[in-house]
């Protein structure tokens, strides 16, 4: 049997680090979910109530990316920003 000895303070110093790589961790794969369901996806559109049609309307002109096996559709975070990028309305075009 091993035994590992540390000062009390490189412990601690050792528990921070795991915790804050933990945390980073959990919130890169909430944060960074590449693929995401309908209300996820409406709720980034800024789409109100049912609004299937203006999802099937982006989905049919490909204005966005998505993924569908049977009845099962996900759409691209990342197409999804790009298209409220592409379409923003800046001041500078004012």
């Amino acid at each position: 049997m091993e035994v590992i000895v540390f000062e009390k303070e490189s412990f601690n110093k050792l528990i921070d680090e795991l915790t804050v790589r933990i945390i980073q961790n959990v919130e890169r794969h909430y944060h960074d979910k590449e693929w995401i369901g309908e209300d996820e996806a409406k709720e980034l559109l800024g789409i109100r109530g049912k609004g299937r049609t203006c999802l099937q309307r982006l989905r049919d002109t490909l204005a966005i990316e998505f993924s569908q096996f049977g009845r099962i559709i996900r759409y691209s975070r990342s197409s999804i920003l790009q298209f409220l990028e592409k379409h923003r309305m800046s001041l500078d075009r004012i």
